[in-house]
């Protein structure tokens, strides 16, 4: 990798020397999809049931050398248990050039490549990050004294892919986003000589990044649950909640923990009682986040799961909207805004489509009357920050 980085150093066309003063940042237009997904490894879960995914993505262009920051949602860990979190980067470059034989006197064999590199950056990656480096074939010239060649219109196109499966995947889950920065570089490469002009005639490139959430949706306790939730209430403390419609005689309620979202320990064991209203005071060690589910045993020995819910602790709240109620069965859907500012609601289905959006200036909250149109089922609510661009995904079913 170092010696072919050296080669680098090698003579780059003029016009990508340009120096980029500004970094943007691209917002990403939110891309949901739910589907199945076939790959052998991930592809069962509990259950033999397939994996799912959420996919978002976007895509910039450049003259070649170029420098992106990125802004992806984490993952709701109430979906399910996370397996991995894909990064692939899809570029296109297409190009032209000229090489010159500036020996007045001598012809000149000549070897030519494109090289390009693409490095991509984020904290949730550390220690380490995705650095490749791809490159087109030589092309061999021999040009006469002062002859020149002119090459293209060609094309280099790759495919990077980098999968996250390790302890790195709690830094991919919660609320809020995890931020990348993704330079770009692009360089020629001449050999067998050095006696030449070379000059890039066009470089344009189209990249599209994406980060898909391979995911197992969690077994739902009995249709009768009427809801789950895990609240703070302190700095070291969260309240969980839930209740049952219908009393089943025998049926009991494992409170499990987890720190990754994937391997569940053993809290306090609760019976059924006879109201079916169930809450349980956990006190936090040291975790930042904290992931909570239940395990749920009838008599007959038959086992469930409910969703899971994270509490992260010691976190600034002042930019976490709150949605309620996550089970919509009429009347109002409330939505509490961290501070009065511009806010930008939409709400997705499961695979992705628009179905309401409303622009609230200068509020601290949002009340709405969901439309009859809006059918039963599960959906993606997104609030984002006109002027901040952080954004934050809620899910919510609506059951009327």
């Amino acid at each position: 990798m170092c010696a072919l980085r050296c080669l680098l150093l090698y003579p780059v066309f003029d016009p990508l020397k340009t120096p980029i003063l500004m970094k943007p940042v691209f917002f990403l237009t939110i891309l949901v999809s739910v589907l199945s997904f076939a790959d052998p490894v991930f592809s069962q879960c509990a259950g033999a049931t397939l994996a799912l995914t959420v996919r978002y993505d976007t895509t910039v262009t450049g003259i070649g050398n170029s420098s992106h920051s990125f802004t992806i949602p984490k993952f709701d860990p109430s979906l399910g248990t996370l397996l991995s979190a894909d990064i692939q980067s899809s570029a296109a470059l297409g190009f032209s050039y000229t090489l010159t034989n500036n020996d007045v006197i001598n012809s000149h064999t000549y070897k030519t490549q494109i090289v390009r590199s693409d490095d991509i950056f984020s904290t949730a990656l550390d220690p380490s990050s995705v650095n490749e480096v791809h490159q087109t074939p030589f092309v061999f010239a021999t040009l006469a004294a002062g002859q020149h060649v002119d090459y293209g219109p060609a094309m280099l196109t790759y495919t990077v892919t980098n999968s996250v499966t390790d302890n790195r995947l709690i830094n991919f889950e919660g609320t809020g986003s995890v931020e990348f920065d993704y330079e770009i570089g692009t360089s020629a490469l001449t050999l067998l000589s050095t006696k030449y002009d070379f000059n890039f005639n066009s470089a344009l490139d189209t990249t599209v990044f994406s980060i898909t959430y391979r995911y197992c949706s969690n077994v739902l306790l009995n249709a009768d649950l009427l809801f789950f939730t895990a609240s703070p209430k302190s700095n070291n403390t969260a309240l969980l909640t839930w209740r049952q419609a219908i009393v089943q005689e025998g049926r009991s309620y494992d409170l499990q923990a987890s720190t990754d979202g994937i391997t569940f320990n053993h809290l306090s064991t609760l019976s059924e009682n006879a109201t079916g209203v169930y809450d349980y005071t956990y006190v936090n060690n040291a975790a930042k986040k904290v992931f909570f589910r239940i395990q749920e045993k009838n008599r007959s020995g038959e086992i469930k799961y409910s969703n899971v819910r994270l509490v992260e602790f010691n976190n600034d709240k002042k930019n976490s909207p709150t949605v309620f109620p996550s089970l919509y069965t009429g009347g109002m859907l409330k939505i509490i805004f961290p501070e009065q500012d511009d806010w930008q609601i939409v709400i997705y289905t499961a695979d992705g489509r628009r179905v309401l959006e409303s622009q609230q200036k200068n509020s601290i909250n949002a009340l709405f009357s969901l439309p009859a149109y809006i059918a039963n089922g599960f959906y993606l609510v997104e609030v984002v920050n006109k002027h901040s661009q952080q954004r934050q995904m809620n899910r919510i079913i609506i059951q009327r």
